[in-house]
């Protein structure tokens, strides 16, 4: 079998494989992933049009950071399974139907969304409307007074 055909059968069997595992959990993970892409190009973007510059003790930091916006997804993922799975069986009042790993992504987004929407804005003023990350930081606001 052609090398270039081994590789396509294999990415198909192991997205396959994922979609599967991930069930409802692949949107939420494409889903951040494509906010977490934007922030970092629109970020690079700002950083050369603005005459920041671009530092590896920067980028270093901003990976960990990027990191753990999917570890805490992982966690919500984990929350999920541990409400429904442990937590209420042990008599613990939890609201089983609480989506923790929909309540994650939600935040992540909008937080990376608010990013986006400065990186865009400071880029080139004229071309992107701020109303947009204040309407953004409203709806976080929203998200952390939910329980409150």
């Amino acid at each position: 079998m052609h090398t270039d055909k081994v590789f396509r059968w294999l990415l198909s069997v192991l997205s396959g494989a994922a979609a599967a595992f991930c069930g409802q959990y692949g949107l939420f993970f494409l889903l951040v992933a494509a906010a977490v892409v934007l922030d970092v190009v629109t970020g690079l973007v700002k950083a050369k049009a603005t005459g920041e510059g671009l530092s590896s003790e920067k980028a270093t930091r901003g990976f960990y950071k990027k990191l753990s916006l999917f570890a805490a997804l992982l966690f919500g993922i984990f929350l999920d399974f541990a409400a429904s799975a442990v937590i209420v069986r042990a008599g613990v009042t939890v609201a089983a139907e609480t989506p923790f790993a929909l309540i994650v992504s939600a935040y992540i987004i909008i937080n990376e969304a608010i990013s986006i929407a400065e990186n865009l804005y400071l880029t080139n003023p004229d071309s992107f409307p701020q109303w947009i990350a204040k309407r953004l930081r409203v709806a976080k606001d929203q998200m952390e007074q939910s329980d409150k």
